[in-house]
């Protein structure tokens, strides 16, 4: 899952720091942020808490990280896209790709998924901003794609496309529940993706119908 961990010439120190972020991830995703203590993430790469303190300066900035690693790799593929002619800026070649990111890092998705449902005392701020600004992301591609949906049909199709990007990761344990094969496995990516794609055809056109 870690982006440095496995590579070739890793520090010691990054390999840690990647280590520490794996742990980060999961325990921020099944037990929540509040619920996971630094103890508990310095203890699951077997180290004493204050090791941890040399690579990250507070639970918050760890969290941060755990975002951004996972994250900014989909806001770097969505700007691309914005900037490619209006023929190509589509949602039905950069699922694919989004796809590809979440799968590294696919315990992320239930975190956002937290950070939405987080009650009003208290909002996952740090979560909530990742969630807009893809959103904001969304909107931007529609424009760039020339697509020109009434303000609230944009709005169901971004939520309808997150929760099918997403929602496939929060719901791996249903889905190797019920098809019995691994969620992550190669196929079952690819037919991820292939859903998506189809949905997403769907949507390429100026406009939903009026209901």
């Amino acid at each position: 899952m870690g982006d440095n961990g496995g590579k070739a010439g890793a520090s010691k120190g990054q390999r840690t720091a990647e280590r520490l972020l794996d742990a980060a991830e999961l325990l921020f995703a099944h037990k929540g942020y509040e619920a996971t203590s630094l103890r508990d993430i310095a203890a699951a790469v077997d180290i004493r808490q204050p090791g941890l303190y040399k690579h990250f300066e507070s639970k918050d900035a760890l969290y941060r990280q755990v975002l951004q690693r996972a994250l900014q790799p989909l806001v770097e593929e969505m700007e691309a896209t914005i900037q490619r002619p209006a023929s190509e800026a589509s949602f039905r070649t950069l699922t694919d790709r989004l796809v590809d990111v979440l799968t590294r890092h696919s315990h992320v998705s239930l975190l956002l998924i937290r950070s939405l449902l987080s009650s009003p005392s208290a909002r996952d701020e740090i979560g909530l901003e990742w969630v807009n600004r893809l959103a904001d992301y969304g909107r931007g591609i529609a424009r760039a794609a020339e697509m020109d949906p009434d303000a609230r049909d944009l709005a169901l199709q971004i939520v309808a496309i997150f929760n099918l990007m997403f929602g496939y990761f929060w719901a791996a344990p249903m889905i190797a529940s019920l098809s019995g094969d691994d969620p992550l496995s190669r196929d079952m990516i690819d037919r991820h993706k292939a859903l998506l794609a189809r949905f997403v055809s769907a949507l390429d056109m100026t406009s939903l119908p009026a209901l």
